[in-house]
């Protein structure tokens, strides 16, 4: 017997017929829009929102060439110009820190794709305006994939995409950060299609080149923080397929996901399996020194957890300057050493993220509330040590990578997820009747009451000082006035300047962005109250908190935009280093060859040699330089063996490495040193016992470990002593006067050298020992490279006249090429299958 079909009350038929009577009453013009035009006016909204915040860049004809960006320049100089001139990649970087491998200083592409002809052809306007379209675009069509509306997926992009961290490091010039970040979106919208779609081809495909151009940015910390939320996600999912039974499905899906990061990987295993083989002997492995000590591979994790964001700093995320903004204002007061600007949220996306939280069905939003607050807490680093040490310890690369505010950039997108499921959730409510008052009651509550708070409180709660800062003043005072630091004028001084100069400008920042955060709450609360009333449709509600959103996060973010690297068009990165460089510099680039196959290295010692590339290694070779990822092994010399001595400065390790030329402000007192150029801008020293490119060593010493080698570099000299690691055995050597070498040729993949002794010698050879690609052959033959003074290269020679040829070939970077180039056609020609799926209906 069939079941009787149960009528509605006519109570709720009553509703029903209201609230569709409502819904007729209040249609709007937006609703009546056909949806590809609410699309065109959204993306066109979305992509004119970065101009109010970098107009110098879209309407003013500037461009950033910010401070990262000179260094990069400076620092790939060498590399730049030896491509021009002979159209092959350098692959070892000749000007900094006495040469290195270049895989982290400038990419060699092995495939030209999509982003490299767009770059090419936009190059001035490129950053930021790409980035940008990449990632508005990318969160627009992920969210669109997932079934939003125009408006919900607008709110998501202004929150991923113009998250103040974003114009921080436009400003900055962290070019390589931003793209990898753009491409994000496209990697989630490629996992949304290959977990949920039935155009598998076109996810395979939109999942593969969305994570290929990602990892071409060639900023691996950020693809490695977004597979979290990723892995997360994937367990949701898998958990899910288990309990819906439908494990065999999500078996083939995942393994199409598993396919398409292998491509990816394949893609770029050009340079990644280059800077993978070169990691283990960068800082990033970690050092040799610490390695005997027990303390294990990866940075230092003091090194590692610098720039960790303070617990109270948080509340940036809503209230931008409640810890003082940025470093540059003169008025941050966080833990950090300096900071650029906060991390914000946004207002309106911290109102729309807690009615998401408590109102938005569904549970995927605890996969993003779970990545976001893990994210959160590994973004503390130091300030919750016990927690992040456990990751820093066990949890694979985790330790590679430093700057733990930069999590947040994680915990931000998660969030903006979250908050475009609230204002879902309003839409639909709104739609279907049963939006009211008392259901915003909770969120908005919470929201307006966490504002009220801090408007009211934030005075006495936070301390608006810099924990020690009192102490660091006094020390300044002392020090100016030759008094004791503890002196009770000095502190009086120091206690007057904090509470009546400093604290007052932190006090007024961070009550007048609590005015604003409430003001902003009270705007967007207004609108969904008039909605929750009928008073007008949800779609104009929407619509004002989108708008206010986009105003909110251009405000601040404008703020913390820095646009000191804005420099005409028309003027390159090229010129626009070349303009430091000063008199003291072009006189040593006219003398830094002296008649010679190969130039002298130069010490920048009043330029902050071991952290700045600009102008040094743009002009000429350094024994410093700029680089996030130096060898590690040069490192402890730089930290163990060249400061030191009776001077201050270690003259040996100096000579071996062909420093000939110093710059200083002024004249220092050093033995061996004299002033041969002085200039408005400093001096230019010259070393007279400089050792040459090689030279015969006439005894070795052999230890056995780093430290070792560290002490005898404090103690030996250069010109006679050749210090050996891991040989095994004593070479053969007979000191005569009757030895010759000249190095023939020089470059960064070759360098030959004639060879001469009548008795079995040994020579050293000032260039960085690396071991993975540099061959040596004498005479046509294979010989070893003998890592010699602990960061240089030596050879046995036996009697005779020869040729030693050195040559740069990494199997890595051969192979690697021709892998790349399979891979970049493999993924196009799924493509290709997956376009003809989509016409044909397969």
């Amino acid at each position: 017997m069939a079941k009787k079909r149960r009528e509605p009350s006519p109570k709720k038929a009553t509703r029903k017929a209201r609230n569709e009577h409502e819904r007729a009453t209040l249609s709007d013009l937006w609703e009546k829009l056909p949806l590809k035009y609410q699309h065109l006016i959204i993306l066109v909204f979305l992509l004119i929102v970065p101009s109010f915040i970098f107009s110098e860049v879209y309407f003013g004809g500037q461009q950033f060439v910010a401070h990262d960006i000179q260094q990069f320049r400076a620092t790939a100089q060498s590399v730049i110009e030896y491509q021009e001139e002979t159209g092959e990649d350098a692959l070892w970087a000749t000007n900094i820190f006495s040469g290195m491998p270049s895989y982290t200083v400038i990419s060699n592409r092995a495939f030209t794709h999509l982003d490299t002809l767009i770059r090419r052809a936009f190059n001035r306007i490129f950053i930021p305006v790409f980035p940008f379209i990449f990632c508005l675009t990318g969160v627009y069509f992920f969210f669109w994939l997932m079934g939003y509306r125009p408006l919900p997926s607008a709110l998501a992009a202004l929150g991923i995409c113009l998250t103040t961290y974003i114009p921080i490091i436009v400003g900055a010039g962290h070019n390589s950060k931003l793209i990898a970040y753009s491409w994000i979106p496209w990697v989630m919208a490629g996992y949304w299609m290959l977990s949920r779609s039935e155009k598998r081809w076109a996810g395979l495909f939109l999942f593969a080149i969305a994570l290929n151009f990602a990892l071409r940015a060639e900023h691996i910390q950020v693809v490695y923080y977004f597979m979290f939320p990723l892995a997360i996600w994937f367990v949701y999912d898998t958990v899910t397929a288990f309990r819906g039974r439908v494990l065999p499905d999500w078996s083939r899906r995942a393994a199409l996901m598993v396919v398409a990061g292998l491509l990816a990987l394949g893609a770029n295993i050009q340079p990644y399996w280059s800077i993978y083989e070169y990691s283990a002997w960068s800082i990033r492995g970690g050092s040799e020194l610490q390695q005997e000590t027990g303390e294990g591979g990866g940075l230092d994790i003091d090194y590692a957890f610098a720039w960790s964001q303070g617990r109270g700093e948080l509340l940036t995320l809503i209230i931008p300057g409640s810890y003082g903004g940025s470093s540059a204002e003169g008025t941050y007061w966080g833990p950090k050493t300096f900071t650029s600007g906060p991390h914000y949220f946004g207002a309106i996306l911290f109102l729309m993220f807690v009615i998401g939280l408590i109102r938005a069905p569904g549970h995927l939003k605890y996969v993003f509330l779970g990545s976001g607050m893990l994210t959160l807490l590994f973004s503390l680093g130091e300030n919750l040590f016990r927690f992040n040490y456990l990751f820093f310890q066990y949890m694979p690369l985790y330790n590679k990578f430093r700057t733990p505010e930069m999590w947040l950039i994680v915990t931000v997108f998660c969030f903006s997820v979250i908050a475009a499921m609230g204002m879902k959730w309003v839409y639909d409510s709104w739609q279907d009747g049963t939006l009211a008052l008392p259901k915003l009651y909770l969120p908005g509550g919470i929201v307006l009451a966490t504002a009220l708070f801090f408007t009211l409180f934030s005075g006495s709660l936070l301390s608006f000082e810099k924990e020690g800062e009192r102490d660091r003043i006094a020390q300044q005072v002392a020090s100016q006035q030759n008094m004791r630091a503890d002196d009770p004028q000095v502190r009086q001084f120091a206690n007057r300047y904090i509470e009546q100069d400093i604290k007052p400008q932190r006090e007024d920042k961070a009550a007048s962005d609590s005015r604003r955060l409430l003001l902003f709450v009270v705007l967007g609360g207004g609108l969904l109250v008039v909605t929750a009333m009928r008073i007008v449709p949800a779609s104009y509600t929407l619509a004002g908190l989108v708008l206010l959103a986009a105003v909110d996060l251009a405000q601040v973010g404008g703020r913390y935009a820095d646009k000191s690297g804005l420099v005409p068009g028309e003027l390159s990165s090229y010129e626009a280093v070349d303009r430091q460089v000063r008199s003291i510099d072009r006189y040593i680039e006219e003398n830094i060859r002296g008649g010679q196959t190969w130039p002298w290295r130069t010490f920048p010692l009043g330029d902050s040699p071991f952290n700045n590339a600009v102008p040094a290694a743009f002009v000429y070779p350094s024994i410093g330089g700029y680089s996030g990822a130096k060898l590690s092994h040069y490192q402890d010399v730089i930290d163990h063996a060249i400061f030191g001595g009776q001077a201050g400065l270690n003259m040996q390790v100096l000579n071996m490495l062909n420093t000939r030329f110093l710059t200083y402000p002024g004249p220092v007192n050093l033995p061996g040193w004299d002033v041969v150029h002085q200039g408005d801008e400093g001096v230019v020293m010259e070393n007279r016992n400089v050792l040459p490119k090689a030279w015969f060593a006439d005894s070795v010493a052999i230890v056995p470990q780093a430290r070792d080698a560290i002490a005898e570099l404090n103690r030996f000299d250069a010109s006679r002593t050749a210090i050996l690691m891991d040989i095994g055995r004593v070479p053969e050597i007979v000191p005569t006067g009757n030895r010759s070498v000249e190095v023939t040729s020089y470059g960064p993949r070759e360098i030959t050298m004639d060879v001469a002794a009548d008795a079995p010698s040994y020579l050293v050879l000032s260039e960085v020992w690396y071991p993975k690609g540099w061959h040596a052959e004498l005479n046509g033959e294979p010989v070893s490279i003998h890592r010699t003074n602990y960061i240089l290269r030596g050879f046995e020679i036996p009697a005779g006249e020869h040729m030693l040829a050195l040559r740069f070939d990494p199997r890595s970077h051969i192979l690697g090429g021709r892998l790349s180039w399979i891979f970049n056609i493999l993924i196009l020609l799924i493509g290709a299958v997956a376009l003809a799926a989509h016409y044909r209906k397969w």
